[in-house]
């Protein structure tokens, strides 16, 4: 267990992130363009109106790149988390970081920027 502190408040973005399962087929939109955030891609649900940044190693591409099979259960949730929070670190991609928060137990992700790591 690896407990880290907040340097950067950060207030979570979206009020219904997407939630993937193993099999789930999405529509695939704009890359990330930002360079710390490289490797995340816009991604909309078969079928639904549920939309949301999602990693692309958690995707197997089409042939044309525009729809994608989610090879890996995935949560969009956000935390928000205020300087000197402290959470327990869960996993870094992308440029952020999946955390829990120690007092609360929610988890969601970060910004790795908002961290000591």
């Amino acid at each position: 267990m690896k407990i880290i502190k907040i340097i950067q408040p950060y207030t979570k973005q979206y009020s219904n992130p997407i939630l993937l399962n193993v099999g789930d087929v999405v529509f695939l939109g704009m890359e990330e363009t930002e360079e710390k955030w490289k490797g995340w891609i816009w991604a909309e649900l078969e079928n639904q109106t549920n939309a949301g940044w999602i990693p692309k190693q958690i995707i197997k591409f089409s042939a044309d790149g525009k729809i994608g099979k989610i090879n890996k259960k995935y949560s969009a949730q956000e935390l928000t988390v205020q300087v000197n929070d402290q959470v327990e670190l869960l996993e870094t991609l992308n440029g952020w970081s999946w955390v829990k928060n120690t007092i609360t137990n929610e988890e969601g992700w970060i910004p790795s920027e908002c961290t000591i790591l």
